[in-house]
């Protein structure tokens, strides 16, 4: 597993030949770790996430990604949500219409994403204008959104 240390969260990537998943750390800091054995595209790809946490555009190379861990639904969840722009939201509700399915399933495809941030599940959010949940944390999401530039006309939950 390779860390991607930053103030906003510790970030591990888990790489074989592609990225196999990307978790949020938490409690205790971890060491990032040597990158000399990697390839190009899979430095760039943990740079990227850096970038992305200090309030960067970044357009992750998703072909980097290993899709072969999620169900075809989940992948179907993904793929809308891999395409909602930047400073713009969908609720569960209008993925759920996208991708088929309801919004609790759409829901709970999301909170299994295993590549948050590069696939950016925190751009959904409730009906209300709430945030929802996020495996980083509802205060991580709603910071994400306003770097984003996203307001909440909901309370957060």
């Amino acid at each position: 597993m390779y860390v991607v240390m930053h103030q906003l969260a510790d970030i591990g990537v888990v790489l074989g030949d592609r990225v196999r998943t990307i978790i949020f750390l938490e409690g205790r800091r971890h060491p990032e770790g040597s990158r000399n054995n990697l390839s190009e595209p899979l430095r760039q790809f943990l740079d990227s996430i850096r970038r992305f946490l200090d309030g960067y555009e970044v357009d992750f190379d998703l072909s980097l990604l290993d899709f072969g861990v999620c169900t075809e639904y989940q992948r179907r969840v993904l793929d809308v949500v891999s395409s909602i722009p930047r400073g713009s939201t969908l609720t569960y509700s209008e993925l759920a219409e996208r991708a088929g399915g309801s919004p609790r399933s759409a829901a709970g495809a999301l909170s299994r994403n295993p590549f948050p941030l590069a696939i950016p599940c925190h751009r959904v959010i409730g009906s209300d204008g709430s945030p929802g949940g996020y495996q980083g944390g509802v205060k991580l999401k709603i910071r994400l959104l306003e770097m984003e530039g996203v307001s909440f006309r909901g309370p957060p939950e």
